[in-house]
Order: C-alpha cells, then structure tokens, then sequence
C-alpha cells in the first residue's frame, strides 16, 4: 500500500479530534486494511514529515500526555480538498464491508466523468493545453476544442473544469461527463491571473459565472425547512437576519444565476424571495410560465387551447 494512503489513514484517525499514543494509533491500524506491520517511531515520523509536506498538515507531539494531535485542525476542517479527501478514504476502508452488504448500500450513482480529472490535473501541473470533444445540451453534434485548463470544480456531485481559449476571451465551464476523447497536448501555456479559482467563482452560485454585481438576496423560509436550511445553508454568506415562530428571514451576497434559481425553486412553497424586486419577478414569472402548463390542461390530462401568457 502506497505511503499516501498511509498518511491519510493517520490524518483521519487524528482528525476525529482525538489525541492518541503511538500505540493507540497501532491499535487502530492493526484492524485497518491497510495494515502490513508495526508502525515504529522511526517510520511515523517521516510520515509526519509526508504530511507536513503534502498536505501542508502539522501533527505535533504532546510530551505530557505522549499524544499526537492535528495542530492545524481548522484548516482541515475548512478545507474543502481535505473534506473530499477524507470522505474518500472513508469510503476505501468501508469497500469490503460495502461489498459485502451491497444489497443494503443503495447509491444514487458515482459520478461520471472522474476517469478525464487525471489527464486534466497533469495538464494543469506542467502548464499544458488540452484536447478533447464535447456534447452540450445546446448543440446536437460534438465540438472540438483545444483550451488552457485553469482549475476543477465540483457541484452537485458533477465534475466540471474551468477552462480559457486560446485567445484568451472568457473561459467556459465544461462538465467532465460530457467530455470525449480527451488528451494532453504538448503546448504550453498558463492561465490568466484573473481566472483565479480562489476568486473567480465570488459571489456566484453553482458553475454559473454571472458578469452582473452581487446582490443582497433576501428569502423568508416558513416552517420546518427553517432548519433544514440551517443545516444545510444555501451558500456560504447565509445569515439568519430574523427568528420567528413560524418563518426565519435569510440574507445572501450572490449574483443571480440560473443554478440559483433552481435551488429556490427546490424548496417549494417553503421559501419566498423578498428581496431584491428583480429576482422576487424572476420567480414570479416562473412559477407563472410553470402554471400555465397545468391550466392549458384538462382534468383527464388533455391539452386545452393554448393561451398567451402575460
């Protein structure tokens, strides 16, 4: 087994929050799959030197307790790669036992497209073009192209990459599933500085890069999906601006998207936009058109004459 996986084992035993011995940490990896031996002094310190150098994590040594701990642990924690990384491996080490209750794992599907992220991520680490085919839902045929790869991003359990052409005009957003034919061409060039992953994506929602301002976004959530939405926020600039008994007011800083729009959308007649009036009439138009497909309706499902919608 590869020294990665290893020290991830380490990262994510200790990330549980637990300091532990170094012979609490044999303990638990004698019952890992990853065992094939003793982890002696010697050899967990030069993982600790591994991590400390890859994944930019710090174990430190307790020398009152005799206990290893993750000294950086809000960095793991905030850290989405980390996040990943670790689900993960979780998932690796539960493979046996997933396996053999597979009739009791029911699954929503991997996502594809995961097969293209070595080639793209090797492209991005010698600063080489790429080359592939892609289907959009917007064209019948395929389309060739030849981009400047500049980050990964997922959503939705989707792979997508972000993307420049050559002539430097407005990069575009490729899902990984609906790409074909991919290979590395032995072309270099860098993306811009401005497609920046740490702050291309601001105040924007899902893989929609809006050009329009961000927006103080303003939604009253009623009943029960209150904590839903807590649990689960909308976006990371969420707030909770008022608590009442029965609904909760939620502010975001976004740009209005079409990916936004869908999430409302997915709430129901839980969630109601109250501000700004320009995305308040965005909904309201579309629940609108979405009406007038089941007026145009009779009650045994037959179409009735079409109407123009205001």
């Amino acid at each position: 087994m590869g020294k990665i996986e290893k020290c991830l084992y380490i990262v994510e035993l200790l990330s549980r929050g637990k300091a532990l011995s170094l012979r609490e940490i044999n303990e638990h990896w004698e019952y890992s799959s990853l065992y094939d031996g003793e982890i002696i002094p010697k050899t967990f310190g030069r993982y600790k030197e591994y991590i400390s150098s890859v994944f930019a994590i710090d174990i430190e040594y307790d020398a009152r307790t005799r206990c290893y701990y993750i000294a950086n642990m809000d960095d793991v924690q905030s850290n989405a790669i980390y996040r990943y990384l670790l689900s993960a491996f979780h998932i690796q080490e539960l493979s046996e036992l997933a396996l053999k209750h597979k009739d009791k794992v029911l699954l929503d599907g991997a996502p594809s497209g995961v097969e293209h992220l070595h080639t793209i991520l090797e492209a991005i680490d010698k600063g080489q073009l790429v080359e592939f085919d892609y289907r959009s839902f917007s064209r019948k045929e395929e389309t060739r192209h030849k981009l400047i790869p500049c980050f990964v991003k997922t959503w939705e359990q989707r792979w997508y990459l972000v993307a420049e052409p050559l002539t430097r005009k407005t990069p575009s957003v490729y899902a990984l599933e609906r790409i074909s034919g991919l290979r590395l061409v032995d072309e270099e060039a860098l993306p811009s500085a401005e497609v920046s992953p740490q702050t291309y994506f601001d105040a924007c929602f899902g893989v929609n890069h809006e050009d329009c301002a961000p927006q103080l976004i303003k939604l009253k959530v009623y009943g029960t999906q209150v904590d839903y939405i807590r649990a689960r926020p909308i976006h990371s600039s969420q707030q909770e601006v008022e608590t009442h008994d029965d609904y909760s007011i939620f502010t975001y800083w976004l740009r209005p998207s079409y990916n936004l729009y869908q999430t409302l959308l997915w709430h129901r007649e839980k969630l109601e936009v109250l501000a700004p009036e320009c995305v308040r009439e965005e909904m309201k138009g579309i629940v609108k058109r979405m009406m007038g497909w089941y007026e145009r309706r009779g009650s045994k499902g037959k179409t009735q004459p079409e109407e123009v919608l205001p």
